[in-house]
């Protein structure tokens, strides 16, 4: 089952914005008319009940929104990029390059926004003013975000069912449930979750089958981080021990130590504990010692053949009545820890604000987001748009931000990739 993978997004970028002007017979003083550049795409997840694994990001990993389109003359708006969807599991939760989880989808079509795409570019209609009737500059598009995202599946279940590999945990699934894992006599046959619906005394629940654990499970031995993780959304354990078993006592108290080192609130959920194999002779004579043997932990205690179903009718009502006290919801662990991959880790800078000044090898640096984007656009041959470009500066605090940082006549400023000399 692939239920852990990362995956790499980008947003589109905004379209520029348009620098134009009317030329019509009859209309002398048409003023500008550059339209905006239309927004860039997003990447949205969405949770879909039809998915069940995350085995579709297995060869496709990276992700990317169109851009928008730049805007053109008559004021015409670009056309926005097309959003990219990606779908993925309910109880998928989304996890940030630090670490961090950003996102839990719990429901069928709970959204996450994960990378806005960029804002388009004012048109030069935008800069028009009484005193700058004819605007010669525009402003780019806004870039897309790019980053690394880590999907991670635990799956939602009421009842999940744990034990030692061997002891019957699919047996029991396939008795209850419409579910039909692979079943032998022997261990590790199970090597995914599987999840299904059981049906008694007219209560409805989910169940899943979590594969064997070994000692060591808590550390990743034999799959064991992607099996535990997934018993962290459940609400109720069946505990099923093998009753052939050479020691099911031991058996018993191993499972329990390695889900309390993997996650101490996994031993506080309640657990009811069934010795399977009871149609066999060899059980069935000595069910009595190894219930004594479990001592005061085994306090839901249940003698059961998941072959004939002996004994499973009252262990379900147990199960029933239990989740009937338990909350419907379990708060998610947030715990994470994020392992390396091959893929890089891509880290955006956040969406700036406002102005600030910075020196960098004597230059001085301007950080002003709007006021890049317009930077970009300019024809630094053309005088009037370096002027009008400086009285935006002015009008949006660039000026007066460089001249408390203490700039003079031929020092250099740099603007995004722009560097020219003040005067």
């Amino acid at each position: 089952m692939i239920d852990s993978v990362l995956i790499q997004i980008t947003s589109g970028s905004g379209g520029d914005g348009a620098i134009s002007g009317r030329h019509e017979k009859f209309v002398p003083r048409g003023g500008p008319d550059g339209g905006d550049g239309g927004r860039g795409g997003n990447v949205i997840i969405v949770g879909d009940h039809n998915e069940n694994t995350l085995i579709n990001f297995r060869y496709e990993k990276n992700f990317s929104a169109s851009n928008g389109e730049n805007g053109s003359k008559a004021k015409k708006h670009g056309k926005d990029g097309d959003d990219v969807v990606i779908r993925v599991p309910v109880g998928t939760q989304i996890i940030n390059e630090t670490g961090s989880v950003v996102a839990d989808i719990l429901n069928s079509g709970e959204e996450y926004m994960a990378a806005p795409g960029g804002r388009g570019g004012y048109g030069n209609v935008k800069y028009s003013s009484s005193t700058s009737q004819y605007p010669v500059i525009a402003q780019a598009g806004e870039e897309g975000l790019k980053t690394s995202l880590r999907l991670e599946l635990k799956l939602i279940a009421d009842v999940g069912i744990i034990g030692v590999p061997n002891a019957g945990k699919s047996s029991l699934i396939t008795f209850l449930t419409a579910a039909r894992p692979k079943i032998a006599n022997y261990p590790f046959t199970t090597i995914d979750p599987v999840l299904g619906i059981v049906e008694h005394r007219d209560k409805d629940f989910v169940m899943v089958d979590i594969p064997g654990l070994i000692e060591g499970a808590h550390e990743g031995i034999g799959l064991g981080h992607e099996f535990l993780r997934h018993i962290e959304r459940t609400r109720v354990l069946i505990h099923l021990v093998d009753g052939t078993s050479e020691n099911p006592s031991e058996d018993f108290h191993k499972i329990n130590k390695e889900l309390a080192l993997f996650n101490e609130a996994l031993i506080g959920k309640p657990q009811i504990l069934a010795i399977n194999k009871v149609d066999l002779d060899e059980v069935s004579v000595l069910a009595e010692d190894i219930r004594d043997s479990m001592g005061e932990d085994a306090w839901k205690f249940h003698i059961i053949s998941a072959v004939s179903g002996e004994g499973v009718g009252s262990m379900m009502d147990e199960v029933v009545q239990v989740l009937s006290d338990q909350p419907s919801v379990i708060p998610p662990n947030l715990s994470v820890d994020l392992q390396e991959t091959d893929i890089p880790v891509i880290r955006p800078e956040p969406r700036r604000r406002g102005v600030s000044i910075y020196q960098e090898d004597g230059v001085y640096v301007v950080q002003a987001p709007g006021v890049e984007r317009i930077a970009q656009r300019i024809d630094y041959e053309d005088w009037l748009a370096r002027m009008q470009f400086y009285k935006h500066m002015q009008k949006t605090g660039v000026v007066k931000a460089l001249e408390d940082a203490g700039i003079s006549e031929g020092d250099t400023v740099r603007i995004g990739d722009i560097e020219w000399e003040w005067d």
